[in-house]
């Protein structure tokens, strides 16, 4: 075969296509977990399609990862991919999601100034636009509080009726200044009496802001030392995706909704216990996980069975069962 041959060969013909409509159809089911590194990998093919580019942005959003959203926002108006004013709109949308107020008043004003706005777009614009300027308006400058007023603050927020109410309350911390929260936080990340999910929306919400602060965090008798902003660069955990990609491989052609059960308590339980991993036995969390969504499709499970390899034991695997099923029944607020 000649090298003008070879060069015609085009391996895996349409793949980026395919990855595309595979993973907008899981996108269209708010299935954004399943679909996101579908869109990754297309865009590993293609880092300027619009449409790949746009996926990203709404699963990250939906996942809560506003700032990687907002960079690839960033990309499109930038290298002007895609219709601009509806990418603007996006990155709004997105710096509204950060509590970004702002900075996305100035953005949209410059665009005002130096542009005649499209009719079809004028209408959103100019709400986005007094929304920001309302909410400016509404945030109080926050001084640095001494450490008693935020012990002080901490005992108002303790003190609330329910989860809902304190997750609001960790919310508005994206209109402040995390680092001048640090003693709240300090408070927060270490009390047994804070909702484990509680901690891990405002840990996200301090990596989100990358503060390069160190706090001790506490779940479920555990104690460890993090550092914000290298927690942002290192997650995902690659233990956690090799045990949704092994119950990838074991169910997504057997039994697709058992697969999306068992990935849906996965992913539940990371996030409850995050940043504390389970352990890095991919093969007994892995069958703790199946064994745990089979329990939940109301079908037997033999959770007797060690691992014929000698990977785990029965003991570990109904130890790890056992983890699972405490997490699932306070994972619903």
């Amino acid at each position: 075969m000649s090298n003008e041959q070879q060069n015609k060969i085009v391996a895996f013909p349409l793949l980026k296509e395919r990855l595309v409509e595979k993973a907008t159809d899981h996108m269209q089911h708010k299935q954004f977990q399943e679909a996101l590194p579908l869109f990754e990998q297309a865009y590993e093919l293609d880092n300027k399609h619009h449409e790949i580019l746009l996926g990203l942005v709404i699963c990250h959003v939906e996942l809560g990862d506003a700032g990687i959203a907002k960079k690839l926002c960033e990309q499109m108006l930038k290298e002007d991919i895609g219709d601009y004013y509806h990418n603007l709109q996006m990155y709004l949308m997105v710096l509204i999601q950060l509590g970004h107020y702002h900075e996305g008043y100035v953005t949209l004003q410059a665009v005002i100034q130096e542009h005649k706005l499209p009719s079809e777009h004028a209408e959103q614009l100019y709400q986005l636009l007094e929304f920001c300027k309302n909410r400016m308006n509404q945030e109080q400058v926050i001084e640095e509080q001494t450490e008693e007023e935020q012990l002080e603050q901490f005992k108002s927020f303790t003190a609330l009726d329910n989860i809902q109410d304190q997750l609001e309350w960790v919310h508005s911390l994206k209109t402040k200044r995390i680092e001048k929260q640090r003693v709240f936080l300090e408070q927060l990340f270490s009390s047994e009496a804070v909702h484990p999910i509680v901690k891990t929306v405002a840990l996200k919400t301090v990596m989100e802001e990358e503060v390069d602060i160190d706090f001790m965090i506490t779940k479920f008798g555990e104690t460890k030392k993090v550092n914000a902003l290298q927690l942002q660069r290192t997650t995902p955990y690659l233990f956690a995706e090799q045990v949704e990609a092994q119950l990838m491989e074991k169910l997504e052609h057997e039994n697709p909704t058992l697969l999306q059960v068992a990935v849906e308590i996965w992913q539940r339980h990371l996030f409850i216990t995050f940043p504390f991993l389970p352990g890095d036995n991919v093969k007994l969390w892995t069958a703790a996980v199946y064994a745990v969504s089979l329990m939940m499709q109301g079908e037997e499970s033999d959770a007797a069975v060690a691992e014929e390899d000698g990977s785990f034991s029965a003991a570990e695997l109904r130890k790890a069962i056992k983890e699972l099923k405490e997490i699932e029944e306070i994972s619903f607020i």
